[in-house]
């Protein structure tokens, strides 16, 4: 490649790391915002619910929990879906920016060793760049990786919720307090372990489409 192929190359792909950069950057605020809002809301409904508490019956106040909750729940949704396409999103972003960096380290050989980040975009790739190579001992870091994240906290969350509206409904129908919790528990781990499985799932068909171009094993 000439010297004038070099600098032109040189300023496509500065610019086109600039604009990954700041999609990587878009995508982690507006995920951390929709989970700050999420909880916001939950927050203000405890709170309101607190107040309310004092004044009205248990009937009453178990039927505002389960409206209430199950609005958040609905909210909470569209929330963790949206999150994950942020999430898939952020590491398309990665993804390119690594391939970059494998083209800067290929027109400048003796910059190969600067780098810190990967310039590998396989799985262990992004792995490393998530810091999820921390994780000796895990089968899936992956999976540990999605859980910490914030669709992962937003699903934590909404299984909770869903607790809440199932005990909340179990305690109107006239179930003793200590069904309505063991229900309560149960809906919530099953509402998280089933969104968990299928986030990770949309997260897989949403990187599906971009293949594997410098992977590690390339002696190249």
């Amino acid at each position: 490649m000439s010297d004038v192929d070099k600098n032109a190359a040189l300023t496509i792909l500065t610019m086109e790391h600039n604009t990954l950069q700041m999609i990587r950057t878009a995508t982690i605020t507006d995920a951390t915002g929709r989970a700050g809002h999420l909880l916001t809301a939950i927050s203000a409904a405890m709170i309101a619910l607190g107040f309310v508490a004092q004044v009205v019956s248990p009937t009453v106040l178990l039927t505002l929990v389960l409206v209430l909750f199950g609005a958040l729940f609905l909210i909470g949704l569209a929330t963790l879906f949206r999150t994950v396409e942020l999430t898939i999103e952020d590491v398309q972003a990665g993804l390119g920016i690594n391939r970059i960096r494998h083209v800067y380290a290929d027109l400048e050989p003796s910059t190969r060793e600067v780098f810190v980040r990967q310039m590998h975009d396989d799985t262990p790739g992004v792995e490393a760049d998530s810091g999820q190579t921390g994780w000796r001992g895990a089968r899936r870091p992956r999976l540990i990786g999605t859980a910490l994240g914030v669709s992962g906290l937003v699903n934590l969350v909404n299984g909770l919720v869903a607790g809440v509206v199932a005990g909340a409904a179990a305690g109107l129908l006239g179930v003793g307090l200590t069904w309505s919790i063991v229900l309560g528990v149960l809906v919530s781990a099953a509402v998280i372990s089933a969104f968990g499985v299928a986030l990770g799932r949309i997260g897989r068909r949403g990187l599906a489409p971009i293949a594997t171009r410098f992977p590690r094993n390339n002696p190249n």
